[in-house]
């Protein structure tokens, strides 16, 4: 594949979306504070910065002092700058990537609370982009999630304004997601999850992995994913790489070489789609402690919830620049089905184990597969960090639906799930679905 068949293919989603890939002329040069690169917050913003603007263009160079991976980050004491631009370079083998000080006609993507006039700026759960200096109160204690974000609102920005300065500031707090920063100390860094599930393991389900695993290895991954990487895959995960697509690699295959290299020991994959997997359907009791619910096709939301799931957390992309995080407690509210009804009034009564081939299309797989990078990157971060706040005190702190649109201004809102009248879940047993998660690390969260 020559460098044009490359790049048609690596921005067809982009293109499908409406969207133009950035000019390839216009370098951008990410550059730090040097006491914020120190931090771990501030070496979660610069992995993340180089991952995600790396995808967004192929001419990026690093500007910031090299220095030692966090010791509390996956890769620990290797160097940040040749991490980051290996990484780089994986997702994107004709692009420029190297490093330098910025120089005249750069756009300046800096990191840090202070430094430069325009600043990307994340301190614990709270995030803000805007003239520097940055309003946010340090955290001491290590998060990475705000961070995360503020790249993510910055990278929206870079791509929206067409490397337009920030002229209008925003702040806001991943921990009840409002625009209201919140000083909270809870550190999400090396706390054990438990059995973490994720189906589907497309942009926003990698995303979601890659974010937990820069928080802790202590987890136990298990992927299921059908599909294989492609080379359209790659601007909005950020985790697949060329190498995987040109071996057409497993998607699962991919997440969990990343996450063993990452330090997570128990991880199982089994590539499928959910409705066939084992690890689904021959699952014990109370064995799953979290589902993270990122597929969309063979109509998966049905055998999710024919399958008594412990509480789902996933996100989506929209076609009007937004993420959107949803959660669903079992027998609290609304179901996954609510939210992604079938065509038909009822689902087939079948079992997601008697290896029915019954097909039902559901409005969430109608969508066109179409996103923006940032948008992925966002809603696998969204997903990560309500997984992250499980073990917190108090939780959950937000409405069930959290909508964060990127196309103007950033905004913040926040919705009930309303039930849908004629649903599954409406002649569920909440006992049975009880029982069905008892022993599971967060059952406490079921009524």
């Amino acid at each position: 594949m020559d460098q044009q068949q490359f790049y048609d293919r690596l921005n067809d989603r982009m293109r499908r979306y409406g969207a133009s890939p950035l000019d390839q002329a216009q370098v951008i040069t990410i550059t730090a504070s040097s006491d914020y690169l120190a931090s771990y917050d501030g070496q979660v913003a610069a992995l993340v910065a180089c991952n995600l603007l790396g995808r967004l263009s192929p001419s990026v160079q690093v500007g910031f002092l090299d220095i030692a991976i966090h010791p509390r980050l996956p890769w620990a004491g290797r160097s940040l700058v040749e991490h980051a631009l290996d990484g780089m370079r994986a997702a994107d083998p004709f692009g420029s990537y190297g490093t330098r000080q910025v120089a005249a006609g750069d756009f300046r993507f800096h990191l840090g609370p202070d430094g430069h006039n325009t600043v990307i700026h994340g301190s614990g759960w709270n995030a803000y982009i805007g003239t520097g200096p940055s309003p946010l109160s340090p955290i001491e204690s290590d998060v990475g999630i705000g961070a995360a974000l503020a790249v993510v609102l910055g990278a929206a920005h870079l791509f929206r304004a067409r490397f337009g300065a920030i002229t209008d500031s925003f702040a806001c707090n991943a921990w009840d997601w409002t625009d209201v920063p919140k000083r909270v100390e809870f550190s999400p860094v090396e706390i054990s999850l438990g059995h973490v599930m994720t189906a589907g393991l497309g942009s926003v389900g990698s995303a979601a992995n890659y974010f937990l695993a820069l928080a802790t290895r202590d987890f136990r991954a298990i992927l299921i994913d059908h599909d294989g990487v492609g080379v359209h895959n790659i601007t909005r995960s950020p985790i697949f790489t060329d190498a995987d697509a040109k071996i057409d690699l497993a998607k699962v295959e991919s997440v969990a070489a990343f996450l063993r290299g990452a330090g997570v020991e128990d991880v199982a994959d089994d590539p499928v789609a959910l409705h066939q997997s084992a690890l689904w359907n021959l699952r014990e009791t109370g064995t799953t402690d979290v589902l993270i619910s990122a597929a969309n096709e063979f109509n998966v939301r049905y055998h999710i919830e024919m399958g008594f799931p412990p509480i789902q957390l996933y996100a989506t992309t929209g076609r009007n620049w937004q993420a959107t995080l949803m959660r669903h407690v079992p027998g609290a509210k609304a179901c996954s089905l609510c939210v992604f009804p079938p065509d038909e009034k009822f689902a087939p009564p079948t079992c997601a184990t008697d290896g029915s081939t019954a097909h039902q299309t559901t409005v969430e797989e109608k969508r066109p597969d179409a996103a923006l990078p940032f948008l992925s990157f966002a809603a696998g971060l969204m997903t990560a960090a309500e997984v992250l706040k499980l073990n917190s005190p108090g939780y959950p702190f937000s409405t069930e639906r959290v909508m964060l649109g990127l196309r103007d201004q950033p905004l913040l809102v926040g919705t009930a799930i309303p039930h849908r009248t004629g649903c599954l879940c409406e002649g569920r047993h909440k006992g049975v679905h009880k029982a069905a998660i008892t022993g599971s690390r967060y059952d406490k969260f079921a009524i």
